[in-house]
């Protein structure tokens, strides 16, 4: 689903940035940093991305020291089909080696905005995270990539939820369910709706210490076939209609019956093969500014 979703040019946009960087790096590993990595989901993709380059050092961070573990699981897992294969294990993470490659994966706890104390100002060289600036505070991002990238430096945010969520067929509580589930990113979890958009005029506004080199949308869309839902997607929208169901369980303004005839009638419809889904995303990519490259910005639109 997600590697469906994801906005091919913003990806390209980054591979050529890392095509550049190469030669200023003067022979040491490339450096790159995952925020919210969770369970490890994007590091295939991340592995991927990094390929062309011999030594890597992968730090993967998370606040949840759990899913660092299940991320641990996933790299071992994964390894093999990049070409690697774990030739060390400690406390701190695994060495994967292949072919003329070595890449040295870091598993670290920490917490945005102020978990990255530790990390020395301009440490890493590529900056990632999936489907998680919605989660912080508006200003996390680019004010932690201002202080962890190196100069010339690459930002690339993927996923990031902007706003807008859809069902089909539509429903009398739409509005009211759509705003509270909405507002729920905000508040006490301290996180931003609105992130994805907000990120890119953030990174375009004057000061910002980035330039963009590429953003695009990268929407979440589930829509049954001829044969029903393709691959795991029914049980994508189920854990998403889940999530709902935990924050209209907490809503004072969402009464009990409210929310079992809004929920019962999602869950009939997506068994029946008769329900869509869409999330509104943002992909982007972006050079920290203070290094001697340049690359042609591209903005993408709905694919």
């Amino acid at each position: 689903m997600d590697g469906r979703a994801l906005h091919p040019g913003v990806r390209a946009a980054v591979g050529r940035a890392l095509e550049a960087f190469g030669p200023e790096r003067a022979g040491r590993p490339l450096r790159v940093l995952e925020v919210g990595g969770g369970a490890g989901g994007a590091f295939p993709r991340w592995l991927a991305l990094v390929a062309p380059f011999p030594a890597v050092e992968f730090t993967a961070t998370d606040r949840d020291e759990d899913l660092l573990g299940a991320y641990r699981e996933e790299v071992r897992t994964r390894a093999g089909a990049a070409g690697l294969r774990p030739v060390h294990e400690d406390a701190a993470g695994l060495r994967l080696a292949g072919e003329r490659r070595l890449v040295e994966v870091r598993l670290r706890p920490a917490a945005v905005p102020g978990g990255f104390g530790d990390f020395a100002p301009g440490s890493f060289d590529l900056l990632l995270a999936q489907s998680f600036w919605d989660l912080v505070p508006s200003g996390a991002a680019l004010s932690l990539g201002r202080r962890l990238l190196a100069p010339g430096g690459v930002f690339y945010g993927t996923l990031t939820f902007s706003g807008v969520t859809r069902f089909d067929p539509p429903h009398p509580l739409d509005v009211q369910v759509l705003a509270r589930y909405h507002a729920s990113m905000g508040g006490e979890r301290g996180g931003d709706p609105g992130a994805g958009e907000r990120l890119i005029r953030g990174v375009r506004a004057p000061g910002s210490g980035f330039s963009e080199l590429a953003s695009g949308r990268s929407d979440w869309r589930v829509a049954p076939g001829a044969s029903g839902y393709p691959g795991d997607e029914a049980f994508f929208v189920e854990t998403v209609l889940g999530f709902f169901d935990k924050e209209l369980r907490a809503a004072s303004d969402i009464t009990p019956r409210e929310r079992a005839d809004w929920l019962g009638a999602r869950y009939r419809q997506l068994a029946d093969g008769r329900l869509r889904y869409g999330a509104h995303q943002h992909d982007l990519a972006a050079r920290r500014e203070g290094g001697p490259l340049r690359a042609p910005a591209l903005r993408g639109g709905r694919r």
